[in-house]
């Protein structure tokens, strides 16, 4: 792990103590709500707020300063005027706390002034062996050992393996909110705020080798050390995907981005191909990002381009098909074999081709011998299901119905619920049984429906993200088999070295 000497991220993600400081007890201030996020959320380690007035935070003493502290502290988080920084941060460090993370806004991203401070604050920090996140951070939040939520946002964020480094406080807390909404958890947040100390490169590389994190996901609006942050990123994401947004990218957003952090860009063709040749997967939006680490998490890498499409009804189809052609992933025609195969359980009518339009089928026994003839075909790489949840939708309005009677409805609906619930328990299981995507699109509808019997839920407790159309689908299965490819290349490379070190290869 290369970093800056001094560097503890230890103190910084996996604090015994901490030592808040402007706590207050005004609810609508952040030396509140930050302090009464991490409070709820049960930190256990010990916190110790402190307010210059001295008092009482709802039961625990609060400290007229730092010093006051008996007992060691590993980190501070500093929510004070801007103005009172550089003296907060020099008695930290006559405390001997080693991380800190500065709320505070109203540094360099205001001007030559707030510059300056932050300079000093960085000067003064590092003069005591104490490394900052911040200044203008929304916060940290760390999993492990246990909840450390340091945020300004009070989403209740779960444990899981996403890494998640972000240069905009909002943004952290727009796709935390996405990534929960999908149940999927994250590992460690961190908002890198304008990052006077340190930097993305920083945090990227304290990813690298964090035993819980799988998959690492960025907002980028510039870079400090590009070749650093390029270096590391090809390095890493031979084990660990890297998904990044940039903001930026266009002239206009980059003047929005030099003033919301300070950050300066460059120019995006340059930074696109780098991030390539370096295999971040780069993706357009937040729900993009949600779409593909979903997929990442829970599907195995494809082989190849090869895609089969299986769809309960034609217009998906064609849509899935044009999206799967546009993003350079391959739709082949079905061979003989299988479509004689497929010809003994489908019915007569079926479209005979890829996609596979089995045309509101009237059973699920139609549904899941072809999914299973279709992943038995070996010209496929990786398979996407559509029109998934329409059977549950149909049950459903069967007992709510107002003109069938309760008792004619529970008995079809059941059955119906049944039949759809075996379908997604052997699209799971194929995954694992072929080691290769399947990806399934249901209908938005049934994403609105909560409820055990909602037979989504079987997809997300065996960690199977679902998708609500099929460009998000194909989109997500694209950026994925990119990757897989970029990885494919890399391990060609990396063995072509080795043989050619051997002398078994003409140079």
């Amino acid at each position: 792990m290369i970093m800056a000497p001094g560097t503890d991220l230890r103190a910084l993600f996996e604090p015994r103590s901490i030592a808040f400081i402007g706590a207050s007890t005004d609810v609508f201030k952040w030396g509140f709500n930050i302090l009464h996020n991490m409070v709820e959320r049960g930190y256990k380690g010990e916190i110790h707020p402190v307010n210059p007035n001295g008092g009482d935070w709802f039961g625990r003493r609060m400290y007229t300063d730092v010093s006051e502290i008996s007992s060691p502290v590993d980190l501070a988080v500093i929510v004070v005027r801007d103005a009172l920084v550089p003296d907060i941060v020099r008695t930290c460090t006559d405390k001997g706390i080693k991380a800190g993370i500065v709320i505070t806004a109203g540094f360099s991203e205001t001007g030559a002034t707030g510059a300056a401070l932050e300079r000093e604050v960085v000067e003064t920090a590092r003069r005591g062996g104490m490394r900052i996140v911040g200044p203008n951070t929304m916060g940290v939040f760390s999993a492990y050992p246990n909840f450390m939520h340091a945020l300004m946002g009070a989403m209740p964020l779960t444990a899981g393996h996403v890494g998640l480094v972000v240069q905009s406080g909002n943004l952290g807390t727009s796709i935390s909110y996405r990534f929960l909404r999908r149940k999927i958890g994250i590992s460690r947040l961190i908002s890198s705020g304008n990052e006077a100390d340190l930097t993305t490169e920083d945090f990227l590389e304290y990813l690298e080798d964090d035993p819980h994190t799988r998959i690492i996901c960025l907002y980028i609006e510039g870079l400090r050390q590009g070749e650093r942050f390029f270096r590391a990123a090809r390095r890493i994401s031979r084990s660990k995907p890297v998904i990044l947004i940039k903001g930026g990218r266009t002239d206009r957003g980059a003047r929005a981005a030099l003033s919301h952090t300070g950050a300066m860009g460059g120019d995006d063709e340059i930074f696109s191909s780098a991030c390539r040749q370096a295999g971040i997967i780069q993706v357009d939006s937040m729900d993009e990002m949600i779409d593909v680490a979903g997929m990442l998490l829970g599907q195995p890498l494809p082989a190849g381009d090869r895609v089969g499409i299986i769809t309960m009804g034609g217009g998906w189809g064609v849509i899935a098909t044009d999206q799967c052609i546009r993003r350079g992933l391959t739709i082949e025609p079905l061979s003989d074999g299988v479509i004689r195969r497929l010809d003994k359980v489908l019915p007569a009518y079926w479209s005979r081709g890829n996609p596979i339009d089995l045309v509101a089928p009237g059973n699920t026994r139609s549904i899941t011998d072809a999914i299973r003839i279709l992943m038995e075909y070996s010209q496929v790489d990786s398979a996407i299901v559509m029109g998934l949840g329409y059977m549950f939708l149909r049950a459903r309005r069967w007992l709510k119905s107002e003109v069938l009677p309760k008792d004619a409805a529970r008995t079809p609906a059941e059955y119906l619920m049944k039949a759809e619930s075996e379908v997604f328990h052997l699209l799971t299981d194929l995954i694992g049984e072929f080691g290769r995507p399947i990806v399934p699109v249901a209908d938005i509808m049934a994403f609105d429906v909560a409820g055990k019997e909602n037979p989504l839920n079987i997809l997300e407790e065996r960690g199977i993200m679902a998708y609500s159309s099929p460009e998000s689908a194909v989109c997500a299965l694209a950026r994925v088999a990119e990757y897989a490819r970029h990885m494919r290349l890399e391990s060609s490379e990396q063995c072509g070295c080795k043989l050619r070190r051997k002398g078994l290869t003409s140079t």
